[in-house]
C-alpha cells in the first residue's frame, strides 16, 4: 500500500530552506570572524601604542636619572675616578683593586665611598643596582682553576659589600661577573686591555612586589 504524498508538499522547498539556512549560517560565521579579526587588529594597535608610550616614559625616566646621577657624582667624575656612560658608572679596575686581586684597596674603598651617597640620592625606591665585573682576555696566572670568571665575580661582589656597608639596601643590589667576554674594546693593545678591566654600576628599573 502506497502512502499518498500530502497535497501541496514539495521536496525541493525543503532543500531550498535548508540551503538558505546553511548560507545564512555561513554569512553569520563570516561576519563573526571578520568582526573578531577587526577587534584583534584594534587590540594589537592599542597594545603597540601602549608599548611605545611605555618605552617613551622609560626613556624619559632614564634621562632624568642620568642627569641626576651626573649631578650627584660630579665630584668623582671631575676627579677622573669614574665615568658616566649611558647611565652606567664606569670605574677602572686599577682604581679599586691590586693587580690580579679582588680585595678593594684603601684607595678603592675611598672611590666607592665617594659615590655611594650620590648613587643613593639619584635612585628611585623601585630601582635595583647591578654591579658587574669585567677583565681583559689574559688568563689568570698562578692557578689552573681560578679564572677570569672568578676574578670578575669576586670584584663585583666586594664592591656590592662595600656599598651595603655604606648604607645601600642589600635587597636592591646584586653582582655579576663577565670575565673577558664583554669587552668594551678589542683586546689588541695594552691600553684597550686596561680599559676592559673595569667595574660597571648600572640601574635596573625593577619594581619589587610586596610579599604577603
Amino acid at each position: 500500500m502506497r502512502l499518498r504524498r500530502e497535497e501541496g508538499s514539495n521536496p525541493w522547498m525543503a532543500y531550498t530552506d535548508l540551503g538558505i539556512a546553511l548560507v545564512s549560517l555561513f554569512i553569520l560565521a563570516f561576519v563573526a570572524m571578520a568582526t573578531l579579526k577587526e577587534q584583534k587588529a584594534e587590540d594589537l594597535t592599542r597594545t603597540e601604542e601602549e608599548v611605545l608610550s611605555c618605552q617613551e616614559e622609560m626613556r624619559k625616566i632614564a634621562a632624568e636619572r642620568n642627569a641626576l646621577l651626573a649631578k650627584s657624582l660630579q665630584t668623582s667624575i671631575e676627579a677622573g675616578l669614574i665615568a658616566l656612560e649611558d647611565g652606567k658608572i664606569q670605574i677602572q679596575a686599577s682604581f679599586l683593586f691590586p693587580t690580579n686581586g679582588a680585595k678593594l684597596t684603601t684607595e678603592g674603598e675611598g672611590v666607592i665611598r665617594g659615590i655611594s651617597k650620590g648613587l643613593l640620592d639619584a635612585l628611585d625606591t623601585g630601582d635595583v643596582i647591578m654591579v658587574s665585573g669585567f677583565t681583559d682576555d689574559i688568563p689568570f696566572s698562578g692557578s689552573t682553576t681560578y679564572t677570569n670568571w672568578n676574578l670578575s665575580t669576586e670584584r663585583a661582589v666586594n664592591v656590592v659589600k662595600m656599598l651595603i656597608k655604606e648604607g645601600f639596601p642589600s635587597d636592591r643590589i646584586f653582582a655579576a661577573g663577565f670575565g673577558e667576554f664583554q669587552p668594551k674594546y678589542p683586546n689588541d693593545t695594552e691600553e684597550h686591555r686596561r680599559l676592559n678591566r673595569r667595574v660597571e654600576i648600572g640601574v635596573t628599573p625593577l619594581r619589587l612586589e610586596s610579599r604577603h
